[in-house]
């Protein structure tokens, strides 16, 4: 089986997947995250790979049993940043606990005072199960190089229902805290599960019927 060496020039680490360069100007090869051996660090840009040329599903010529063999020099160590804390992100590690408490106690308190039924604490339940196994589930996933869950079905279950556990989940698997793009959306989220808990707390908003809950859900949306 021919093998070559090339760099790779384009990694794409939520898809899982790139393209090498080919020696000789004879182009670029696709190379997928399963393809590459196990290594101390994640594929980037300007590694320097060892593999196998193998054929695809669509008859094209793709990279399988890929070595990192090299990465490009590491640049002058930049002076040691201040430690990232809960002060550093949108909503930090230690706030995601607060905040899952936060939405606990709403809840509790709104389905003792009879302003919710009880079936909404079971969604809660429910969903946050769902959403703290999806968290581990994709934690695993980028351990392993593994198929990766899209980003966006990890934030509709928060949306709908499974913030306390996808809370919990980022704090007890360090998982998606400092991504700035992915915090920002679950402070956004969170902050909609409390304004609402809390409108219905104290009266503000009531809702009438499951359907009309979820549309108010959806317009904050």
């Amino acid at each position: 089986m021919t093998r070559e060496q090339g760099e790779l020039v384009d990694w794409r680490d939520e898809r899982g997947f790139g393209f090498i360069q080919r020696p000789g100007g004879a182009g670029k090869i696709y190379v997928h995250m399963k393809s590459i051996g196990k290594s101390v660090d994640r594929p980037k840009p300007g590694d320097h790979m060892d593999y196998a040329i193998g054929t695809g599903k669509d008859g094209r010529p793709v990279a399988i049993d890929v070595k990192i063999i090299g990465a490009p020099p590491k640049p002058p160590p930049a002076p040691a940043p201040a430690p990232r804390g809960p002060a550093h992100t949108v909503l930090g590690i230690s706030t995601r606990v607060v905040a899952a408490a936060v939405i606990l106690v709403l809840l509790s308190a709104n389905i003792i005072l009879r302003h919710l039924p009880v079936w909404v604490a079971a969604l809660y339940l429910i969903a946050g199960a769902g959403s703290f196994i999806l968290y581990r589930g994709d934690k695993r996933a980028a351990e392993t190089r593994a198929w990766r869950k899209p980003e966006r079905r990890l934030q509709l279950l928060d949306l709908t229902f499974g913030i306390v556990g996808g809370l919990f989940a980022q704090h007890v698997f360090r998982h998606k805290t400092y991504k700035p793009g992915f915090v920002t959306v679950t402070a956004l989220i969170t902050a909609l599960h409390v304004l609402l808990l809390g409108l219905i707390l104290f009266g503000v908003y009531a809702p009438g019927s499951l359907g009309e809950f979820f549309r108010e859900i959806e317009s904050f949306g």
